[in-house]
């Protein structure tokens, strides 16, 4: 297993695209929405780490322009206008050059992280590593972990009624914390399958609709001149394909569903309760790290890691021929 962050840096630092303090909310979130990122490194002028801007920070922000009545398109953008600096996460906890794998799965763990940022000894950004590449890596192997999914899921999770707006759906995950919200039709308490998921980033792919585009659907130049509403039922924009797992699949079979199809959650067809239950990104290391401890996390994720590296390792030998 590899002992220092250097010797995990080829995995970990593909992404270079950051954020600085003075560019708007609203620009992070088209970068987010274009990029299928959910956090972006926020650095001043050096490159130097400096935060973290995530989509759920976004969601706060937007929850807070909700919090006007009959609250309109052009409204909701212009609080999106921002700067970075006044929602991101100040002094967040980065991977630094003396970590290796075990720790930096002890502080994504500990501290409830969704991503950090992967920096030098000067604390310049090179990269960022997320609960996706953790994810990746456990998803890679045909080998069961030994851990089932019914052992990990979340078998308590917030719903919302198709017929429900925006406005309701950023609520629920600003005050429940939560990435996805399983649709369901209005009246029921989630007996069935969902009709879709809502998830942040299908919030931010609304927002970068009406970004480009004036509300009445055409190009504009930088002002409003219709005002329309933004707060539209969730039916229009949710992610209909529903992707299941059953609740007697080992995590490996979850991890890779979620690898090959880019989705951070999976819905459990066959929850024991009969009740919607999902497992998701952050089950699948967070809560398999609390319940089963980190050594089996790291079992799940050593062998595909140093399959990986002795290819890199394969392949820069055959390039210096």
């Amino acid at each position: 297993m590899p002992n220092k962050t250097e010797d995990l840096w080829w995995l970990f630092t593909r992404q270079t695209v950051r954020v600085t303090p003075r560019q708007s909310v609203l620009t992070a979130s088209l970068i987010m929405h274009r990029r299928n990122f959910r956090h972006l490194p926020v650095v001043d002028e050096k490159g130097r780490v400096m935060g973290m801007i995530s989509a759920q920070d976004i969601i706060d922000s937007l929850n807070f322009a909700f919090s006007k009545p009959d609250v309109m398109t052009r409204d909701v953008i212009e609080s999106l206008e921002i700067p970075v600096e006044r929602i991101m996460v100040h002094n967040t906890i980065s991977v630094e050059p003396g970590d290796g794998l075990a720790e930096i799965t002890k502080k994504m763990t500990f501290h409830n992280l969704g991503g950090m940022c992967v920096v030098d000894e000067q604390g310049v950004v090179r990269g960022i590593i997320t609960l996706r590449d953790l994810v990746g890596l456990m998803g890679t192997s045909s080998d069961e972990v030994g851990v089932s999914v019914s052992e990990i899921m979340n078998p308590n999770v917030i719903t919302i009624g198709q017929d429900q707006f925006l406005s309701t759906a950023v609520r629920l995950m600003s005050e429940h914390r939560v990435r996805r919200l399983p649709v369901v039709p209005d009246g029921e308490s989630g007996d069935a399958l969902p009709k879709g998921i809502l998830s942040n980033k299908d919030a931010l792919g609304h927002v970068a609709k009406f970004a480009s585009k004036g509300p009445s659907g055409q190009e504009t130049s930088g002002t409003w001149s219709v005002p329309a509403r933004f707060d539209v039922p969730i039916s229009e924009f949710m992610t209909r394909d529903v992707m299941t797992v059953s609740k007697d699949d080992d995590i490996r079979v979850a991890a890779s569903k979620m690898m090959i199809f880019g989705i951070g959650g999976l819905v459990v067809d066959d929850a024991p309760t009969g009740k919607i239950a999902l497992v998701t990104e952050r089950d699948l290391v967070r809560t398999l790290s609390r319940k089963k401890g980190n050594s089996v996390l790291m079992t799940a994720l050593q062998y595909e890691l140093e399959v990986e590296k002795a290819k890199a390792r394969s392949g820069a030998a055959n390039r210096q021929r």
